[in-house]
């Protein structure tokens, strides 16, 4: 699962389109069947995402409906949003993108990884990023977090 969102007040998590394309397609090149997410704000951004990579885009939904899409996934790849907080109680597997706030405060019981920018960025706790940052969260880096995620078995016990 691609959540590709991050909500309208915290825009400096947002990764750029071009990588979320490069992503789904590298995914779908590995076997893997890359799934967009997100909410009505991304519903466009999805549209347009699914046809340029080949994702699968099902639409946007009401929560229950929402976390039930989540639940189908094996992983989910998200900034820190409402997708982290439910892939995290639903125990999923997670490529977790953090770029304002304090990796240390982030945990994901063994299921997953926090990937941040290669830059040195200062825009902590920032609504928008005045140097956009996310942009040097590598596709290959991210692409590589998700194969090893997804071949390194069972979720672990609570």
């Amino acid at each position: 699962g691609l959540n590709t969102g991050c909500g309208g007040r915290w825009t400096s998590r947002l990764w750029p389109e071009t990588s979320w394309v490069l992503l789904a397609r590298k995914l779908k090149k590995a076997g893997v069947v890359p799934l967009l997410l997100g909410g009505e704000q991304e519903h466009k951004k999805n549209l347009k995402l699914a046809k340029r990579s080949g994702a699968l885009y099902l639409g946007h939904f009401p929560l229950r409906q929402f976390m039930s899409e989540l639940d189908r996934c094996e992983l989910i790849v998200t900034a820190v949003t409402m997708a982290m907080h439910l892939a995290i109680g639903l125990r999923k597997k997670m490529v977790l993108f953090n770029n304002i706030f304090n990796k240390y405060e982030f945990e994901l019981y063994g299921r997953g990884e926090v990937l941040e920018p290669e830059f040195e960025c200062s825009c902590y706790y920032s609504p928008v990023c005045p140097n956009n940052c996310m942009q040097y969260l590598s596709v290959d880096r991210v692409f590589d977090s998700c194969i090893k995620l997804l071949q390194s078995g069972p979720v672990p016990p609570l």
